[in-house]
């Protein structure tokens, strides 16, 4: 995994532009999965015998979940060949798609209507997700989210459709490629995870971090982040849209 520490850091952008395209993860900062990606991810290298402790653990929290997994492997103490590395992650896709079978994820509470209400403003929504397509687009299903000119999302880029995952900024352009943003000063991009702020540094948009994950205010300035929000829903407000959802 590349570090934050290896990626340029460019100047904090303006933040009182009005952003025409707003990039945001899905689990933790859209998306309510009651934790469950993170846990079945532990699961996945805690059953081929690692031992990885709880700070080691977040730092790969938003990343891509088989390059997670192999670098979990690696800090537990197992070596990933590529075999066991197969292994751990089809028994993950398999438990999550299991688990969100049986409890799908539901959005957080406001997000949908603060999507709506940037949408209304006429700006473009694009999700990024270190999650495989096929768990992304199973999500998005069971949540009525759909992608298109006249639908909630404009883009969704999933960690394995890009070169690199997070902390690289190669989903967020991915996504501005899409949507036809080629200013990354134009580009807000919120997660809740180190890896989302890292990402959205790197990609010079507007960092935002939200605080629906595991991380505290503190440690979300100490990434870095140009602005903190109590939740995606906050957002409309922010950028002067109307309140809270």
């Amino acid at each position: 995994m590349t570090s934050a520490a290896d990626l340029p850091t460019p100047p904090a952008p303006d933040l009182a532009a009005l952003p025409r395209l707003v990039v945001l993860d899905m689990a933790g900062t859209t998306v309510d999965d009651r934790d469950e990606v993170y846990r079945v991810l532990r699961e996945a290298v805690q059953r081929e015998g690692a031992r990885v402790d709880d700070t080691t653990f977040q730092r790969w929290m938003g990343t891509e979940k088989r390059a997670a997994i192999t670098h979990l492997l690696d800090v537990g103490g197992i070596d990933p060949d590529d075999e066991l590395v197969e292994t751990a992650f089809a028994w993950f896709l398999a438990e999550l798609a299991r688990t969100y079978t049986e409890a799908p994820p539901v959005p957080l509470p406001g997000v949908e209507q603060a999507l709506r209400a940037l949408r209304d403003a006429g700006i473009a929504i694009a999700l990024t997700t270190g999650f495989f397509r096929d768990i992304a687009d199973m999500i998005l299903g069971r949540m009525g989210w759909e992608v298109g000119p006249d639908e909630l999302l404009d883009a969704v880029v999933c960690g394995d459709e890009v070169p690199a995952g997070r902390p690289a900024p190669d989903m967020i352009r991915a996504a501005m490629a899409i949507t036809g943003v080629e200013d990354p000063a134009a580009v807000l991009s919120a997660g809740d995870t180190a890896v989302d702020i890292a990402s959205a540094r790197a990609a010079g948009a507007t960092a935002v971090g939200v605080l629906t994950g595991h991380l505290s205010r503190e440690d979300v300035l100490a990434e870095g982040a140009d602005l903190v929000l109590d939740s995606v829903a906050d957002l409309p407000g922010r950028l002067g849209l109307g309140a809270r959802a």
